[in-house]
């Protein structure tokens, strides 16, 4: 190969200055010094993301609005979904922690779908638009703000504290979150950035 069109890539964790190789479907290239991970090549398609991502986003509205569970107490029966909590918390007066639980768990999960699912369309079905390098953009910034695994944990450990006061049952929602949080982890692991970006429009980089 001529060192001149040799691609060279930086490790995030280290800086160590590395001669940027083919792989083949699949493979994962990681740093000799630190073992970090560099690049990979996906083996999901653009269309098969647009498939994932669709699906996610079909599973936010219920996984938001059925029941995440219902707990029955001295004769009395409640039931509690992720946007009830949400309000609840709001009403009680702790404003900012309301914002951030809705934040994180509904409003910047759906954007950041939203965004890839629409540059995983764009480049699916070879659309020339300036939007791709926004959508890639807001999808970067989005997904650290979209906690859904965390927000399953803190869940989880309230539902063994309540084991014990209460007859607890599993609601749909529930079904729908967990479901929703797979499908999310696996967008987040397959989604290869740098292969989006090659689809950017050279007049769109700046």
């Amino acid at each position: 190969m001529n060192k001149y069109n040799e691609t060279l890539i930086a490790c995030e964790h280290c800086d160590l200055l590395q001669v940027k190789q083919p792989l083949q479907l699949g493979q994962i290239a990681t740093c000799p010094r630190c073992g970090s991970r560099l690049y990979f090549n996906s083996i999901c398609s653009p269309m098969s993301m647009l498939a994932l991502t669709l699906t996610a986003l079909i599973l936010l509205l219920p996984a938001n609005l059925y029941p995440l569970l219902s707990m029955t107490m001295i004769g009395s029966t409640e039931t509690a979904s992720l946007l009830q909590a949400t309000l609840k918390i709001f009403h009680e007066g702790n404003y900012f922690v309301a914002l951030l639980i809705f934040i994180c768990s509904t409003i910047a999960p759906f954007l950041m779908l939203l965004s890839l699912c629409c540059a995983s369309f764009i480049i699916s079905f070879n659309i020339q638009t300036q939007w791709l390098k926004k959508l890639l953009k807001w999808t970067d910034f989005l997904t650290h703000w979209s906690m859904l695994e965390v927000y399953l944990v803190s869940f989880l450990v309230a539902l063994i504290k309540l084991v014990d006061l209460a007859d607890i049952e599993l609601g749909v929602g529930l079904v729908c979150f967990s479901l929703l949080m797979i499908i999310n982890s696996l967008i987040l692991s397959f989604f290869d950035a740098s292969s989006y970006w090659q689809k950017v429009p050279i007049d769109a980089i700046s």
